[in-house]
C-alpha cells in the first residue's frame, strides 16, 4: 500500500510516494544544497528558529538563494504536521539549488548505545561546519564502521584533530572535565551540541572547548554523542556513562519539556 503521508515539493502539497524533483535537479547530481533534519515531540518541532538559521548560513555560504521565507517554511512544516498526524516524529527540509523538498513523518526513538571507530576519512573544514547535502565522507566513515562491525565512526580533520562522529557530535569526559571540539576544528554547529553546553555551565560542570588528538578517546571516563535526533547517546568503545552522561541525559529532557511548554 503506498503510504498516505505528504510531502512539500517546489511549491506543492503531494502524496510522498509521487514526491519527485528533476534528474537535472542539482541537488540530485552534485549534492548542491542544504538539509536540516528535526525532532518533533508533542507535534513541535524543537528549536526551530536555531535550526532555520543554521539552514539560512548553509544556503547562504553556498550561494543559494532561500526558496522559502522563515514564515513560509514554518508554515509549510506545520500543515504537514498536521496532515501527516505526526506527533513524535522528525520533519526535514531539504533545498538544493534547484528545488525544495520538506517531510514530515512519524518515528519512535528508542534509546541508543554507540560503538565506534576513528575514520581514515578526513573533513574539509569549509564543508563541515554547514549541513551539506553532500554527505560523501560521512557516508564512506559509516561504511568503514559496517566492516568493522561497530555503528559509528570517529572522523579528525586535516590536522589530525577529533571533529564529530557521522552525524552527531562528540563529548567526553576527561580528569573530571566536559570536552568537546571547538568550532574551529570543524564540527558542525549542532543544535543539542548547543544545549549541552548551555545545561553543563548551568549545572556548574565543569566543561571546555578544546581540540582533542584520537589518542585521547581511550582515555576517557566517558564519551558521548549528541544530536537533534537521539539527543544524548552514551558511546560504549571508550568509557561508560557516568555522571556527566546520566545527569545531562536528564537535564537536556527536562529542559524539552520546558521550552516546548512555552
Amino acid at each position: 500500500m503506498p503510504s498516505t503521508n505528504y510531502a512539500y515539493v517546489n511549491g506543492k502539497f503531494v502524496p510522498d510516494h509521487k514526491a519527485v524533483v528533476s534528474i537535472g535537479d542539482r541537488g540530485f547530481l552534485y549534492g548542491d544544497g542544504c538539509f536540516e533534519t528535526m525532532r518533533v515531540y508533542n507535534g513541535r518541532t524543537f528549536r526551530w528558529t536555531e535550526h532555520l538559521a543554521r539552514l539560512f548560513d548553509g544556503l547562504n555560504a553556498l550561494g543559494i538563494e532561500a526558496a522559502l521565507s522563515p514564515a513560509e517554511l514554518r508554515a509549510a512544516c506545520q500543515a504537514l504536521l498536521r496532515f501527516n498526524e505526526v506527533r513524535t516524529g522528525v520533519a526535514r527540509i531539504y533545498q538544493s539549488r534547484d528545488s525544495i523538498v520538506i517531510t514530515a513523518q512519524t518515528r519512535e526513538f528508542p534509546a541508543r548505545e554507540l560503538h565506534a571507530i576513528v575514520s581514515t576519512i578526513r573533513l574539509d573544514g569549509r564543508l563541515s561546519r554547514f549541513k551539506t547535502a553532500n554527505r560523501l565522507p560521512y557516508i564512506l566513515a559509516q561504511r568503514e564502521a559496517e566492516r568493522a562491525e561497530v555503528n559509528d565512526a570517529v572522523l579528525l580533520n586535516a590536522a589530525g584533530n577529533v571533529v564529530e562522529f557521522t552525524a552527531s557530535n562528540l563529548f567526553m569526559v576527561k580528569n573530571g572535565t566536559l570536552l568537546t571540539p571547538p568550532l574551529a576544528d570543524g564540527p558542525l554547529p549542532g543544535i543539542t551540541r548547543e544545549v549541552v553546553l548551555v545545561l553543563a555551565a548551568a549545572a556548574k560542570l565543569p566543561v571546555r572547548e578544546l581540540s582533542l588528538g584520537p589518542e585521547l578517546l581511550p582515555t576517557a571516563t566517558e564519551v558521548f554523542a549528541t544530536n537533534s535526533l537521539i539527543e544524548i547517546a552514551p558511546v560504549l568503545t571508550w568509557g561508560r556513562p557516568g555522571k556527566f552522561t546520566r545527569r545531562l541525559q536528564i537535564l537536556y529532557r527536562q529542559f524539552v519539556l520546558d521550552e516546548l511548554r512555552q
